[in-house]
C-alpha cells in the first residue's frame, strides 16, 4: 500500500525530537541524532576541499561521498530495524517500493531538503531521486557562488546506500551520482544509484 507521507512526518514531530534529560543524547528510530547548523555540516566538506587543493580535488569529494554512503548505511539501517519503523512503516509494506517510500518518507523529516520524486527499478537494482532545497546550495552558493560541478556530496552518498539497502548489498555494493544539482543551474538535484563493481575507484 501507499505510505502516508503526512502521517509520518505527523508521527516523526510527536516524538519529541530532544535530547535525554539525563543524558542529553537523542535517540530515535534506533539511532543516535544530532541537530547541527548548515554552516558546520557544508563548512567542514568545503574546508576539506580548500585545505586539499585543486590537485586532490577528486579524492577529496569521493572521500566524503564515500564517508556520506557509509553514514546512511548505518543510520537507514537502524531506522529500519528500529521499533518506530516497525511500528509505523512496515505495516504499510507491500513491496520494494513502499519501502524506498518509506525510508524517503523519513528522510524528509531530517531537514536535509526535500525528496519531490523518487523511483526504483529492481531490474538494474537502481534508485532515482530528485531534491528541492538541498541544503548544500546555499551554502556553497554563499561561500562560492555558482559551482562549475555537483557538490551535494551527502545527498550522492545516500543515493547509494538507498540502493545498498534496499537491493540489500553490502557497503558500496552500489555507487551515487549526482546528475544535476542546484548548485551549477535550476532549482533541483537529482541521484542515481546504481550498482558499482569498482569500490574506491579513486582516479
Amino acid at each position: 500500500m501507499p505510505i502516508d507521507h503526512d502521517q509520518v512526518r505527523e508521527a516523526v514531530a510527536g516524538l519529541g525530537l530532544v535530547g535525554d534529560k539525563d543524558s542529553g543524547i537523542l535517540r530515535r528510530f534506533g539511532v543516535i541524532l544530532a541537530n547541527n547548523s548548515v554552516d558546520f555540516l557544508v563548512g567542514r566538506e568545503i574546508d576539506l576541499i580548500d585545505y586539499l587543493g585543486p590537485k586532490a580535488l577528486n579524492l577529496a569529494e569521493k572521500v566524503l561521498i564515500d564517508a556520506a554512503q557509509w553514514c546512511a548505511n548505518a543510520t537507514f539501517g537502524g531506522i529500519m530495524a528500529s521499533e518506530e519503523w516497525k511500528g509505523l512503516i512496515e505495516p504499510q509494506i507491500e513491496t520494494l517500493q513502499d519501502r524506498y517510500s518509506g525510508l524517503v518518507a523519513i528522510t524528509n523529516c531530517l531537514g536535509w531538503g526535500k525528496i519531490v520524486d523518487f523511483s526504483l527499478d529492481e531490474a538494474s537494482e537502481k534508485v532515482n531521486f530528485t531534491v528541492e532545497h538541498s541544503y548544500y546550495v546555499d551554502a556553497w552558493k554563499n561561500r562560492f557562488g555558482t559551482a562549475d560541478r555537483p557538490v551535494c556530496y551527502m545527498w550522492t552518498g545516500v543515493a547509494g546506500g538507498y540502493a545498498d539497502l534496499l537491493f540489500k548489498g553490502k557497503v558500496h555494493s552500489h555507487v551515487g551520482i549526482e546528475t544535476e544539482c542546484a548548485a551549477q543551474k535550476g532549482t533541483l538535484c537529482k541521484f542515481v544509484g546504481e550498482p558499482h563493481s569498482k569500490k574506491y575507484d579513486l582516479r
